[in-house]
C-alpha cells in the first residue's frame, strides 16, 4: 500500500474489516508500482494481545492470519473522510437519509421496511380473480363446446355425403365437359365460318365493283413505242443528212458523216428536200410523245387493275375451299343444357365442399381453445380460489400494518435518539463552530416523494437556514458534530478520521480538537491529519501519538 497519511488509515481499515471505504475496491487500496498488498496490525484485547495479517494480490482473494479465537465484527464505516463529511447534509434527499440513518444505526430496518411490501401477494391475488373470473364462464364454454361438438358432427356428416355424390356424378361431369367443349369449339368454327363467308361476299363485290380495262392496251402501246423507236431514228438520219447540208454550205465535203462513203455534188443535191421532212417528223414525233405517256398510264392502270383482280381471285377461290372443307360437329341442345345443368351441380357441390371443410377446420380449432379453457379450470374449485384470495387479503393487509408499525417503530426510535442527542449534537457544535452567525442548531423531519428526509438547521438571527444555506466549515461543522453525538450514543470501538479539520478555520481546529479529546474516553481515535495545530493540540494529551 501507500505510505501516506491516508494509506496507513485504509491499512489499518483493510487489517480490521477486511474491506475497502465507500466508493473504493481493495484492488484500489493496491500501490500502483505493486500487485500485491499485506497488512499486520497487533493491538490488545481485555489486556491480552492479537495480531491480524490480512494479503491480496490485484484480482486475487484475500487471505488472512490472525490468533484471534473468533474474526472482529467491525463496521466498515469506521473510516470517516473529512473531505467527505460535509456531505452528510448537502447531498441529495434519498442520500441524506441513507447516511443518517446509517449514523443513527437504523439502515437495516429501512432496509427491511424497503422489502416489506405486499406488491407480490397483490399480483397474485389479481391472477386469482382472473382465474376465478374466468371460472364462473365455464358453464358458458360447456355450452359452446357441446355447440361446436354438434357443429362439427352435422358438416362431417353434410361432407361426407357431399363427397360421396361428388366422386359418383364425376363420369357424367367428365362426359358434360366434353359436350360442352364439342359446343364451344362448334360455336368456334361457326364463328369462323361466318367470318369467312362475309369475307367472301365482300371479295366478291369488290371483284365485280373493278372496272373492265381496255384489253388491247398492250398492244397500243407496243405499237405506239414502235412507232416511237422509228420516228427517233428517222430524226437522227434527217439530222445527219441536215448536217451535212449545212457543212456543204461552208466547206467542201468529200465523203458522208454516216457512212464515210464518197459523196459527189449530185448526191448532196438530193438531202436538201430533208429539212422539210425533218420538220414534219418532228411534228409527229411531239404529238406521239403525249400520247405515249397518255397510253403509258392507261397501261399502267390496266395492269394494276389485273394484279388487283388476281389477287381478290385467289383470295375468293382460298376462302370457297376452306368453307367446302370445314366441318361442324353439332350438338343437341338437350345434350347441353343437360350438361351445363351436369356442370353447374357439380361446381356448387365443390363450392360447398370448400366452403365446409374451412368452417369444420374453425370449429375444431375452437373446440380445442375450449377444451384447453375446461382442462386449466376444470381442477380448480371456485370456493378454493375464492379462500385463497381472501387469505391473500388478509396476509397483505398484515404486511400492511406490520410495516406501518415497524417504520412507525423506527421513526419514534430515530426521534428518541436524536432528542438523545440533540445536547451533545449542540454543544459539540459550538465548540467546532464558536461564532455568532448560528446561535443554535437543531433536527427537523419532513416527507420528500414519499420518505421521510431528516434536516439540520441552524438557527441566523431569528430565521432558521438549512444546510444548503451554510458554509463548506459550517456545513464540516455539522456533520463532525453529528458524528460525535452519535458516536456518544452508539459508541464505535475505534474510528478512522482522515484530515477531519478540512474546511475548518483555527477557531474550528480548536473545538474539533477539545471534542475529539473528549471522544477518546470512550473510542480509539486513529487520525491523519495536515493540521500542525491539530497535531499539538492533540499531542498535549499524553495518550495522544
Amino acid at each position: 500500500m501507500g505510505t501516506g497519511k491516508t494509506s496507513r488509515l485504509l491499512a489499518v481499515l483493510f487489517a480490521l474489516c477486511g474491506e475497502a471505504p465507500s466508493g473504493l475496491t481493495l484492488d484500489d487500496l493496491i500501490n500502483t508500482s505493486s500487485d500485491y498488498m499485506l497488512v499486520r496490525v497487533e493491538g490488545r484485547i481485555n489486556n491480552l494481545p492479537f495480531y491480524i495479517e490480512r494479503r491480496k494480490r490485484r484480482g486475487g482473494p484475500v487471505a488472512v492470519k490472525t490468533d484471534l479465537p473468533e474474526q472482529l465484527k467491525i463496521d466498515p464505516k469506521i473510516f470517516v473522510d473529512g473531505r467527505e463529511i460535509a456531505k452528510l447534509f448537502v447531498g441529495a434527499p434519498t442520500e441524506k437519509v441513507l447516511k443518517l440513518n446509517q449514523l443513527l444505526g437504523f439502515e437495516r430496518y429501512d432496509q427491511v421496511a424497503s422489502e416489506l411490501t405486499p406488491v407480490p401477494v397483490e399480483r397474485r391475488i389479481q391472477e386469482l380473480e382472473k382465474q376465478l373470473s374466468s371460472l364462473k364462464q365455464i358453464e358458458d364454454i360447456r355450452r359452446r363446446d357441446a355447440e361446436a361438438t354438434a357443429e362439427i358432427g352435422r358438416i362431417r356428416d353434410r361432407l361426407s355425403a357431399l363427397r360421396v355424390k361428388y366422386m359418383m356424378d364425376s363420369a357424367l361431369v367428365k362426359w358434360a365437359e366434353e359436350v360442352k367443349q364439342r359446343t364451344e369449339e362448334a360455336r368456334k368454327i361457326e364463328l369462323e365460318m361466318k367470318g369467312k363467308l362475309k369475307l367472301l361476299e365482300q371479295y366478291r363485290i369488290q371483284l365485280k365493283s373493278l372496272p373492265e380495262a381496255a384489253k388491247d392496251v398492250e398492244e397500243e402501246l407496243r405499237e405506239m413505242e414502235a412507232r416511237n423507236d422509228a420516228l427517233n431514228r428517222r430524226i437522227a438520219v434527217l439530222e445527219a443528212s441536215i448536217k451535212m447540208i449545212e457543212l456543204q454550205r461552208g466547206m467542201d465535203v468529200q465523203t458522208c458523216p454516216l457512212c464515210n462513203a464518197p459523196l459527189s455534188k449530185d448526191a448532196l443535191e438530193r438531202f436538201k428536200h430533208m429539212e422539210e421532212e425533218y420538220r414534219k417528223v418532228s411534228d409527229e414525233y411531239s404529238r406521239l410523245q403525249t400520247s405515249l405517256a397518255q397510253k403509258r398510264k392507261e397501261a399502267e392502270e390496266y395492269r394494276r387493275l389485273q394484279e388487283q383482280r388476281r389477287f381478290i381471285e385467289v383470295q375468293i377461290s382460298r376462302l370457297e375451299d376452306e368453307i367446302a372443307q370445314t366441318k361442324v360437329q353439332s350438338v343437341a341442345e338437350e345434350d347441353l343444357l343437360k350438361a351445363l345443368q351436369l356442370l353447374k351441380e357439380a361446381e356448387e357441390t365443390k363450392r360447398e365442399i370448400e366452403l365446409l371443410e374451412s368452417k369444420l377446420s374453425s370449429l375444431e380449432a375452437q373446440k380445442e381453445a375450449y377444451q384447453t379453457a375446461l382442462a386449466q379450470l376444470g381442477s380448480v374449485d371456485a370456493a378454493t380460489l375464492e379462500y385463497k384470495i381472501r387469505r391473500l387479503r388478509d396476509l397483505a393487509d398484515k404486511i400492511k400494518r406490520i410495516k406501518s408499525a415497524l417504520i412507525e417503530a423506527v421513526n419514534e426510535a430515530k426521534n428518541e435518539r436524536l432528542a438523545s442527542i440533540k445536547s451533545s449534537f449542540k454543544e459539540a457544535f459550538k465548540k467546532i463552530y464558536p461564532y455568532e452567525r448560528i446561535k443554535d442548531v437543531d433536527f427537523e423531519s419532513k416527507m420528500v416523494r414519499g420518505h421521510e428526509v431528516l434536516y439540520v438547521k441552524g438557527k441566523v438571527d431569528d430565521t432558521w437556514v438549512y444546510a444548503h444555506q451554510m458554509s463548506t466549515g459550517e456545513n464540516v461543522a455539522l456533520s463532525f458534530a453529528l458524528l460525535l453525538a452519535v458516536n456518544e450514543l452508539v459508541s464505535s470501538p475505534i474510528l478512522l478520521l482522515d484530515e477531519p479539520e478540512e474546511g475548518l478555520d483555527e477557531s474550528g481546529v480548536r473545538g474539533l480538537a477539545e471534542v475529539l479529546k473528549k471522544m477518546k474516553a470512550k473510542t480509539q481515535l486513529l487520525i491523519a491529519t495536515r493540521s500542525p495545530l491539530l497535531a499539538s493540540l492533540l499531542r498535549s494529551e499524553g495518550s495522544v501519538k
